[in-house]
């Protein structure tokens, strides 16, 4: 499932805790239900073309698909533009949900 209202996002930005790597930052927050929803935030101003932006969040929501994550509301934000890499993109992504899986 997806997040989508302002309201969500804003809710886990401000209650919930948060993860970093070298290009993204993810928020979570426990949602108290059986599914988990992913939020995703890439801004035009920091990946121009809209192909780069829609790549990130095709590799985020596979990546969070075959995760076993459950009860979570999750935003992932493009935080380090400099420290993203195109090529790296699957690499940077799953390494944040690993951390997240762990915790």
């Amino acid at each position: 499932m997806r997040l989508n209202s302002p309201k969500d996002f804003r809710n886990c930005f401000t209650n919930g805790k948060k993860i970093k790597n070298e290009a993204f930052v993810l928020h979570y927050l426990d949602n108290g239900s059986q599914h988990s929803r992913l939020g995703i935030s890439v801004a035009k101003n920091k990946i121009k073309k809209a192909v780069e932006r829609n790549r990130i969040k095709r590799v985020a929501r596979e990546i969070f698909r075959k995760s076993d994550i459950t009860g979570l509301d999750i935003v992932l934000l493009l935080k380090y533009e400099k420290n993203y890499d195109q090529e790296n993109c699957y690499n940077l992504i799953n390494e944040i949900f690993n951390k997240l899986v762990k915790k």
